[in-house]
């Protein structure tokens, strides 16, 4: 069987399906594509097979925290075949990636990279001894997902996808953008179709003249991200030789005693990125400090010895917990929900030094 097929198989799109709608199960959307589950999904896998498979319109929205995102969400039969493609294609691409690439990968995560830093300060610290000064390199991306080049990111993933059946459909996703045509008062309503393409309502996260973008909500673009911005892991490592590196999406760090060569790196790097994947560093966001004020990153400030919460984390977690309890004094949550609430804001403190912070937030 080869890739697309395990791809079409049936029991491949149900096992999709099912963790497409996790969460999500009582949506409108889901709940009518679940009414007609096996005709739906049978239907899909025809299209597959007979590849005249094309996503459909996005759904775009705007989150706010921890900063607004333009997020285009795609529909809900597109999600299960981004599902099914990703559960043959990652196993392939993840053999690439260096242990230090953090975000959206099993077993890594922010907790994993948190320690991962820890662990890099407490090594140069006794590489090069407790007299010497160690300083960190940090760098953003600047619109990374909105920047990402459509023909320089088939062309990496080309390398080690080999079916072309495949490799088709991940260049339909990537470069397939409809957006619903809006709706004009004086025409009848039956004769307006939601799949008609208006290229002046495509979202601004992607640029079809430009061949550049990828929409922040569909699942195989984290999976592409990672793998755009593995070419600048490769080249660290493997080019550059660089010790204590690390990334998490588009956020990475060096960490090194010589501030005039952090320096000379931060140029280095924006001519790789400029030159082979088209992309510029955030030159807001480009920092070098001193580690003994502690290292930002991942939602924590990380020192030799101990982590605390940063502090835009912190004030983002007390705000939304205020919220939640005000809801739940007005009764318009469950004691259920605040209690979950509550766990989800231990959940992330516990992996600091937070026993008087925990007991402080939640004594009251």
């Amino acid at each position: 069987m080869t890739m697309y097929e395990k791809i079409c198989d049936f029991e491949n799109l149900v096992s999709a399906f099912k963790l497409s709608q996790l969460d999500n199960r009582y949506k409108r959307k889901i709940c009518g594509f679940t009414f007609s589950l096996e005709e739906n999904l049978l239907r899909l896998r025809w299209e597959l097979q007979h590849e005249v498979y094309t996503p459909q319109p996005y759904s775009y929205f705007t989150l706010h925290e921890p900063k607004a995102r333009d997020i285009a969400a795609p529909d809900f039969r597109d999600r299960i075949v981004q599902h099914s493609l990703v559960a043959q294609i990652e196993p392939i691409l993840e053999r690439k990636f260096i242990n230090d690439c953090y975000a959206c990968r099993t077993g890594r995560g922010t907790h994993f990279a948190k320690n991962r830093v820890k662990r890099f300060l407490m090594a140069a610290r006794s590489y090069h001894g407790k007299s010497v000064q160690m300083y960190v390199l940090q760098c953003d991306v600047r619109k990374f997902f909105q920047s990402i080049s459509w023909d320089i990111l088939l062309k990496i993933i080309k390398k080690d996808i080999n079916d072309p059946q495949t490799y088709t459909l991940i260049e339909k996703i990537v470069t397939t953008h409809p957006s619903e045509k809006k709706n004009s008062i004086s025409q009848p309503q039956a004769q307006l179709s939601i799949f008609e393409i208006d290229t002046e309502t495509i979202h601004k996260s992607v640029s079809i003249e430009k061949r550049i973008g990828l929409p922040i909500g569909n699942l195989t673009s984290q999976l592409f991200a990672n793998l755009y911005l593995n070419e600048l892991d490769h080249y660290m490592k493997d080019k550059l030789h660089i010790r204590w590196y690390g990334r998490y999406m588009d956020d990475f760090f060096v960490i090194h005693p010589d501030r005039n060569y952090l320096k000379e790196l931060e140029n280095t790097i924006g001519v790789f990125l400029e030159k082979e994947l088209q992309l510029k560093l955030h030159p807001k966001k480009l920092t070098i400090k001193n580690v003994k004020d502690g290292l930002p990153f991942v939602g924590y400030r990380i020192f030799y010895d101990h982590v605390l919460v940063r502090g835009s984390t912190l004030q983002r977690m007390e705000r939304k917990y205020r919220g939640k309890v005000k809801q739940h004094k007005d009764k318009w949550i469950t004691d259920k929900k605040l209690m979950e609430s509550k766990a989800s804001i231990i959940g992330h403190l516990k992996h600091a030094n937070t026993y008087g912070l925990k007991k402080k937030m939640f004594t009251k």
